[in-house]
């Protein structure tokens, strides 16, 4: 565990890299002519590299926040995406915050939101939201419930079908595969773990925009679905930060 820490120098670093319209989607770190020397990503404007490490080091942030954080950047309108990046400091707030069971809150909160679909896909997705509010409240979660989740969530989603409302399903089950994952790893490999929690947002996100297929919606409405869906995984990543 490590805490908040150099909480000014984050806001004078991310207010210097927005002035100078270093935030991009889509690249690592470039190195430019213009005041902070370059341009990149969510974690590159942090970092000026793709690894998120020196911003844990440097900030206490987590490895595991900085993937989910930098999986909605590039998802949003570049607007939004320069304000997400532009309020991590005031959501940090302060030094010596723990934030190490953020990302634990937050796949609870994405598996919650997820639009129900099938019932068997439901009894995947219940117990690996219990696992991720166990561990969000620093507690464990048992190495062999973990493991039959992990399991039962995978079957689910390899064994999805199509038409829209199973595909919906099938990514709401790959959202817990991934959490539970994300849960398995976390204690041998921090990095992988965290890589996992991300992708458990990418399928959490896609799960909504397959539930507006199945309901019969426009195009037009399954992508608002999915827009609506990253600025509410914004803004309950920001919420966590500011309640740690």
């Amino acid at each position: 565990m490590a805490l908040t820490k150099n909480t000014e120098i984050l806001r004078a670093e991310v207010a210097a890299h927005i002035k100078a319209d270093a935030l991009v989607r889509g690249s690592y770190w470039k190195p430019i002519k213009n005041a902070v020397g370059g341009q990149g990503c969510f974690i590159s404007c942090l970092t000026h590299s793709y690894d998120p490490t020196p911003a844990f080091e440097r900030f206490g942030l987590p490895v595991a926040v900085l993937r989910i954080a930098e999986n909605i950047f590039e998802a949003l309108p570049v607007a939004e995406g320069m304000a997400f990046f532009a309020a991590l400091p005031d959501a940090v707030g302060r030094d010596g915050k723990d934030l190490s069971r953020v990302h634990w809150g937050f796949l609870a909160a994405e598996l919650r939101a997820m639009p129900q679909t099938t019932d068997a896909a439901q009894a995947v997705i219940d117990p690996v939201i219990e696992g991720m509010d166990l561990l969000f409240s620093g507690q464990q979660w048992p190495d062999a419930r973990a493991a039959h989740a992990r399991a039962a969530a995978y079957a689910c989603a390899l064994f999805g079908v199509d038409p829209a409302a199973a595909r919906a399903a099938t990514y709401a089950a790959r959202a817990a595969t991934y959490a539970a994952e994300a849960a398995t790893r976390a204690t041998a490999d921090a990095d992988a773990a965290a890589r996992a929690a991300a992708d458990a947002v990418s399928y959490a996100d896609r799960a909504a925009a397959y539930a507006a297929y199945a309901a019969r919606a426009a195009d037009a409405a399954a992508r608002a679905a999915r827009a609506t869906a990253r600025l509410r995984q914004r803004d309950t990543l920001l919420a966590l930060i500011a309640a740690a």
